[in-house]
């Protein structure tokens, strides 16, 4: 893993990959299937030069929109290409780390280019590159929360496995997979601190368990 000593080490300015229903969160991983000519060519561009990549999330309301005019996330997430990979139908697999979040301040408009590209600032989220220790969340709750929503999916997890994660490593993981609608996984992105986002996650999946249980009520009467 690359490690990166403070903001003034990422670029200013980034392409925009637009991923819907989706989040990069620091230090996880996240493939993508890349098949759009502008997107490869996305990827193209940034391998040859810094290979970073500015995931965002589409606004939902605006995504039938023409895609210059698609309003994104102000927050979005500043991924590395770790990998690339060919697959069939002329798709590309890409590999992304994520390295920090930042905030969108302007766009720029490139006629050579068919992707978007925009300037971003980190300092909202500069401590994304220190690595944060397993103090100061309420792993209690969290878990208790997370044992009500399996529950209700019939989900049955490894618990042995899950107690061995680091407090980091599961609020990303929960994050990334849970099936949270896009403005939640937002959200969840833009939550400042580990903290906020474990009270974030615990409150979203307190949610899904109560909807879950007053379906089957329902169901049952």
């Amino acid at each position: 893993m690359v490690n990166f000593e403070n903001i003034k080490s990422l670029p200013a300015v980034v392409p925009l990959f637009p991923l819907r229903g989706a989040v990069l969160l620091p230090r996880a991983t996240l493939p993508l299937h890349v098949f759009e000519t502008k997107y490869k060519s996305l990827v193209e561009d940034v391998i040859d030069s810094h290979s970073f990549v500015g995931l965002v999330q589409p606004i939902e309301s605006e995504i039938e929109a023409p895609p210059t005019k698609t309003a994104f996330f102000k927050s979005g997430s500043l991924g590395r290409i770790v990998s690339t990979g060919e697959l069939e139908e002329d798709r590309m697999l890409v590999v992304v780390s994520g390295v920090c979040r930042f905030e969108i301040i302007q766009e720029l408009k490139d006629a050579k280019k068919d992707y978007r590209q925009a300037i971003v600032n980190y300092d909202r989220y500069s401590f994304d590159l220190v690595e944060e220790s397993d103090i100061g969340i309420d792993r209690g709750s969290l878990l208790s929360a997370l044992k009500k929503y399996f529950h209700g999916q019939d989900i049955i997890p490894d618990w042995d496995e899950i107690d061995k994660v680091s407090n980091e490593k599961l609020i990303t993981a929960l994050a990334m997979v849970c099936p949270f609608e896009a403005n939640e996984r937002q959200a969840l992105l833009e939550a400042p601190t580990l903290k906020d986002q474990s009270q974030t996650i615990t409150t979203l999946l307190e949610m899904a368990s109560i909807s879950s249980t007053a379906s089957d009520s329902v169901l049952h009467h």
